[in-house]
């Protein structure tokens, strides 16, 4: 029992002591709790007072900023009075010398005005003197006039029918005067028509034509034709294109053969001069008379004393008359008598030599395989060296002044002016390009004057320089 009472006395105790301990502890924690809301409490105040402190330091930058602002106008301000006061200083300094100007302007306008006034006023005074001279002196002659008239009247009438006939063979002088003049406006006149076929305008037009078909005689070099590279390349040296030429380069080929036929035609017609005197020469025997007569005329105008006018222009005449004559009928087919007196026409005997020739040395450098196509090219020879003969021979001679021709060399500059070919007039790089073959020449009056015409532009194939050698 003691046992049992001392065991329930110390679970007594110890649940006070239990009790007594869980209070402190919680007395502790709310003590704890106390403090830690009133810790946050002063954290919140701290915040607040912080964001006030934020908002006040704001607002003193933002009045800093405008005092600075304020501070900074004020001084551009300062500034700005001061130079308008400087200006307004420097406006009265130029108003004053203005004014001043002006004073000095108007005194020397007045000293001018008075001077005017007196030279007018003395003008007008010789005026008035020449005037009184002038109609004295007219008053004078109308007198003398008249006394003159009166004794033509007189005379005249003491003459009688005399007058009639002297107006008479007046009239018919006149008559004899204007036809002359009308004559001598006809022989003087070394002007082409506009039917004329050799024009201007139609002879631009048919060196035009000659072009296409110098063209079509070399063709197009397209398949079914053979091209000897190794004889083009060395006809490219006569030219001075000394780099090599391919297949592939068939501008640059068909140009170096336009060139080629326009000299072998030319280099042919020396070949007459060995038969002078004969049929087949007698275009240039004509040639060489007429320049033979015109040089006569142009010796004899110089050297023999006269006072008529149609001498000057006798010798461009007589050149502009045979040589149309020439350009229209030279080369063409021949007229053969039988002894019956029976005509008959043949080609002229040296237009089918020179087209043998050309045939011949073409197909040394390109030849045709269609037979059908090349004696159809073939056909074309005869008219193209009678065109060319007629035009760069004959009717350039009809022109005055005379048309002349001229073929660029190889790397002369490019020149759109004067020249036609294979670039773009706008193109930044043409001062890089250089003639590579000038293959058709310019043509045109006085090509070496700044009055130049020019009929046609020089075909040429551009290269950039030495390209081509």
């Amino acid at each position: 029992m003691l046992d049992k009472k001392s065991n329930d006395g110390h679970y007594e105790r110890r649940k006070q002591e239990n009790k007594q301990s869980k209070n402190e502890r919680y007395e502790r924690l709310e003590q704890d709790n106390a403090s830690l809301t009133k810790q946050l409490n002063e954290m919140h105040e701290i915040r607040q007072e912080n964001k006030s402190l934020k908002t006040q330091l704001s607002d003193m930058n933002k009045e800093l900023k405008k005092k600075k602002k304020d501070h900074h106008n004020s001084k551009a301000k300062q500034e700005v009075n001061s130079k308008l006061m400087n200006l307004e200083k420097e406006l009265k300094n130029c108003k004053l010398e203005l004014d001043l100007q002006k004073g000095n302007i108007e005194q020397e306008f007045l000293k001018e005005k008075e001077n005017y006034e007196r030279t007018i006023d003395n003008l007008e005074l010789n005026l008035k003197k020449q005037k009184k001279i002038f109609d004295q002196a007219l008053q004078q002659s109308q007198e003398r006039h008249s006394k003159n008239i009166d004794i033509l009247q007189k005379k005249l009438s003491d003459k009688g029918n005399g007058l009639s006939e002297l107006e008479k063979e007046n009239a018919k002088l006149r008559f004899e005067a204007s036809k002359y003049q009308s004559a001598l406006g006809v022989a003087t006149n070394t002007r082409l028509g506009d039917d004329d076929q050799n024009h201007s305008v139609r002879l631009k037009q048919d060196i035009l034509n000659l072009q296409k078909s110098l063209e079509n005689y070399v063709t197009h070099l397209k398949p079914n034709v053979d091209i000897d590279i190794e004889k083009i390349q060395t006809l490219a040296q006569e030219y001075g294109c000394l780099n090599e030429i391919n297949i592939e380069n068939k501008p640059f080929i068909k140009a170096i053969l336009q060139r080629k036929v326009l000299d072998q035609v030319k280099f042919l017609s020396f070949i007459l001069s060995d038969h002078r005197g004969i049929d087949v020469s007698l275009e240039l025997d004509i040639d060489l008379k007429t320049r033979e007569l015109t040089n006569l005329i142009n010796i004899f105008s110089k050297h023999r004393v006269g006072t008529d006018k149609v001498i000057d222009v006798a010798a461009i005449k007589i050149r502009q008359e045979v040589y149309g004559i020439l350009g229209n009928r030279g080369f063409n087919d021949t007229i053969c008598f039988d002894a019956d007196g029976t005509s008959k026409t043949f080609t002229h005997e040296f237009i089918i030599f020179a087209s043998r020739e050309l045939n011949n040395m073409m197909n040394q450098y390109r030849i045709i395989n269609d037979v059908a196509r090349k004696e159809q090219v073939e056909a074309m020879a005869p008219k193209l060296i009678q065109d060319i003969y007629k035009l760069m021979w004959f009717r350039f001679n009809v022109q005055e002044p005379i048309v002349n021709l001229h073929y660029f060399e190889k790397d002369d500059k490019i020149d759109p002016n004067v020249m036609k070919g294979n670039w773009n007039d706008d193109d930044d790089d043409i001062n890089q390009l250089r003639v590579g073959i000038c293959y058709f020449p310019l043509i045109g009056r006085d090509l070496t004057s700044s009055n130049r015409k020019v009929y046609t532009l020089a075909n040429v194939i551009s290269t950039s320089y030495n390209q081509f050698g």
